[in-house]
């Protein structure tokens, strides 16, 4: 019998990041199944991630343009598409695009799931945004929060309306294990990673460990100014930006640990997966972080912003290898949770609920 049944992610883009990720696995998930499935993009129609090519992709963005501007040509086209299509199962992504969608399908039947990604009190939302979300949550089919913090942050409403998964994680290698000097950091290049306090404690542990040398991968605005710090610092042969590359994991295998120095996050894809290889990890304790790491048992946690903290957690890694190596096993354990398995079956149970 022919599955007729169709699902639709929106969301901004499928560049590198972590609901981009998420989409990926699920999409490719929905069509081994036999389902209809369809992504559109709101900012930008490039595709980083592997989706299998029968996956129709739709393009509402033109970055030409302001995203305020484009925004009569985001709800005309979702909802056009919305009466069209008659998708079984819609997944929206961001707070922002979750608002638009909802207001494009009003009168239109459907099952509307929508997902937080960030920090809902440190990412920069307006007034009218979170009161948008306020009367919108409590009305969609079911809200889908990464952790337990950023679920605290709404209303009883909402978190009665609501469900936590977090990511999925797959990575198919493990913790080269060797110790070769390589610190390693993946992240965008943006304010919200603080990797420029990153690259303040390295300068601090390179005075005291020459051997040792950081590389940040990801892309983004700040890329000139943390060049700009990088040769200021004298660390031009020390400290590396390669990008985005396609083989991340197999670099991040490679190095003896991995450090996240965000100031806040939603739920970091980089250091589950990073945990799921068996690296030692720091992370500062930004929300999601400090639900999966319980410090000295399966990772060090430093406090947000705390250059000083962060040097100490670094060198107590160069100092005890033994140490480091036995929160990477227990990271890797902590990880199971993660499995993709485990994770699609509970998406299953909400995108699938009539």
């Amino acid at each position: 019998m022919i599955n007729n049944k169709k699902i639709v992610f929106i969301l901004g883009s499928m560049r590198r990041g972590g609901a981009e990720r998420v989409v990926s696995i699920i999409a490719n998930h929905y069509f081994q199944k036999a389902w209809k499935v369809d992504i559109i993009l709101l900012l930008s129609g490039k595709c980083e991630y592997e989706i299998n090519p029968k996956i129709r992709i739709i393009s509402l963005a033109n970055e030409a343009k302001t995203r305020l501007s484009q925004i009569p040509r985001w709800f005309f086209g979702i909802r056009s598409y919305l009466k069209e299509n008659k998708p079984d199962s819609i997944l929206s992504f961001a707070a922002r695009i979750n608002i638009i969608v909802a207001i494009a399908g009003i009168g239109i039947k459907k099952h509307l799931v929508v997902s937080e990604r960030n920090d809902p009190l440190r990412d920069g939302r307006s007034v009218l945004v979170r009161m948008a979300t306020n009367i919108i949550y409590p009305r969609v089919s079911k809200v889908i929060f990464q952790t337990k913090y950023a679920q605290s942050c709404f209303n009883t409403k909402i978190i009665r309306n609501s469900q936590i998964i977090p990511n999925p994680v797959s990575v198919n290698i493990k913790h080269k294990k060797e110790r070769n000097g390589k610190i390693i950091a993946v992240g965008r290049l943006e304010p919200q990673k603080n990797h420029k306090l990153l690259i303040e404690a390295f300068k601090e542990v390179h005075d005291m460990f020459s051997q040792y040398s950081l590389i940040i991968y990801g892309e983004g605005s700040l890329r000139k100014e943390l060049e700009n710090m990088i040769s200021e610092l004298n660390l031009t042969d020390l400290v590396y930006l390669p990008g985005n590359i396609s083989n991340i994991h197999e670099e991040v295998s490679k190095a003896e640990f991995f450090v996240l120095t965000s100031d806040y996050e939603g739920l970091s894809n980089s250091l589950l997966e990073a945990m799921m290889m068996g690296l030692p990890c720091i992370s500062t304790a930004c929300a999601g972080s400090n639900e999966v790491i319980v410090s000295g048992q399966n990772g060090l946690l430093v406090p947000v912003g705390n250059r000083n903290k962060l040097i100490e957690a670094m060198i107590k890694f160069i100092n005890d290898w033994e140490f480091a190596l036995r929160l990477g096993m227990e990271a890797e354990k902590t990880s199971i949770q993660f499995m993709p398995g485990t994770i699609i079956k509970k998406w299953e149970d909400v995108l699938e609920k009539s």
